[in-house]
């Protein structure tokens, strides 16, 4: 079974395809795995081995503690929330080295996280989306025809092995293992290069690259298209919980749209909050970065029904509305 060692080669090629790790997730986390990775192998010497992934892709990765062999179960799961060490429930239908064998896929902007195993019995390996809920490993059994389709992502788990000495775990080598973690698959941000123009009037709106797309502030397109027949409000449900994008409803100025940006100390995660689109709730990715929503272009279009095109000499996005 194929894994994935992080190298020397390999993060050379991850830093020229990533930008630099440009956001601050906490790093406080490395010591408290340690202590954990102690505790749950001097509990079951078993359990020998450690795979990190970042499936929810913060910055801050899972730690799954694994059994070898094809009956080897997860002994463990554990991330970091709020400072604290966080439990993950863990599958009991998988094998640990589903955990170590992780390929990834983008489908219109979501990851797919997809792990491999060789059964107990048998030689047809199987295939097993990968998705973290709240506090609960979910795999789900798929084809891999489901995702061959999708495009395949470069991605890089940390496999550790030999975490023991005579039988006990050897603090030194969990504590190098953690520390050689690099976090060469997080989330990047940097400012923007990209110009607006819309119907054709140059417009100043800063926005953010995240993983080489431009990204640009809600509500700054909202305001800008606030007077077109493209306009479209935007608003927080309570009830729902989630943001709410009204196409034809008008923009409700909240203040301080079209502020500058800054290009420092870049915070940025993934929004997980909802966003529904007259009531339906849509697949549509969204960066919070230095705490306000960030989408696409192309995805706010699609919702309000403009025109979207790109000027590569001028390295301009062109957006046309209707009167």
């Amino acid at each position: 079974m194929k894994r994935k060692f992080i190298s020397i080669l390999l993060a050379a090629v991850m830093a020229t395809a990533l930008a630099p790790y440009a956001y601050a997730a906490n790093e406080n986390w490395r010591d408290p795995f340690v202590t954990r990775i102690m505790k749950v192998i001097s509990q079951d010497p078993s359990y020998t081995d450690v795979v990190l992934t970042d499936l929810d892709r913060n910055g801050i990765p899972e730690a799954f503690v694994i059994r070898k062999g094809t009956y080897g179960a997860i002994g463990a799961g554990f991330t970091m929330v709020d400072n604290s060490v966080t439990e993950i429930q863990v599958p009991s239908d998988i094998i640990g080295e589903c955990m170590e064998n992780i390929d990834v896929y983008i489908k219109n902007d979501t990851y797919i996280f997809v792990g491999a195993e060789v059964p107990r019995y048998g030689s047809h390996i199987a295939y097993y989306k990968l998705t973290l809920n709240g506090d609960k490993l979910i795999a789900t059994r798929i084809n891999k025809i489901d995702v061959s389709p999708y495009a395949h992502v470069t991605y890089v788990d940390k496999y550790s092995k030999n975490l023991q000495e005579n039988g006990y775990p050897n603090r030194s080598k969990i504590q190098d293992f953690i520390y050689s973690y690099d976090m060469v698959n997080s989330i990047s941000a940097t400012l923007s290069s990209a110009n607006i123009r819309v119907n054709g009037e140059t417009v100043t709106v800063g926005g953010y690259s995240v993983n080489d797309s431009n990204y640009f502030k809600v509500r700054d397109i909202a305001m800008l298209l606030r007077t077109t027949g493209n306009k479209f409000n935007v608003e927080w449900d309570e009830e729902l919980e989630g943001i709410k994008l009204i196409p034809g409803a008008d923009y409700v100025v909240v203040g301080g749209e079209l502020s500058k940006e800054t290009a420092d100390n870049i915070e940025v995660v993934e929004n997980s909050t909802p966003i529904y689109v007259n009531g339906r709730r849509t697949a549509i990715t969204a960066y919070n970065i230095n705490g306000s929503s960030y989408f696409k272009i192309r995805d706010l279009a699609d919702v309000a029904g403009f025109e979207v095109g790109w000027d590569e000499e001028s390295q301009t996005i062109d957006i046309l509305t209707v009167e």
